[in-house]
């Protein structure tokens, strides 16, 4: 997925109850991650790190 270049980014955290769902990061693909960070207008899914390269 790329980066949108237009989004003014809001990020928040979305957190997984079970082992069933797990998220990759979307900027640096690492992962599997029980939480991720999720733009609130273009749903960007990134990790902690990459929430301050966005």
């Amino acid at each position: 997925m790329a980066v949108p270049g237009s989004c003014e980014h809001s990020f928040t955290m979305i957190k997984s109850d079970t082992t069933l769902i797990l998220w990759n990061c979307n900027m640096c693909h690492s992962g599997p991650h029980w939480y991720i960070f999720e733009c609130k207008h273009c749903k960007l899914k990134t990790c902690r790190p990459c929430t301050a390269k966005a």
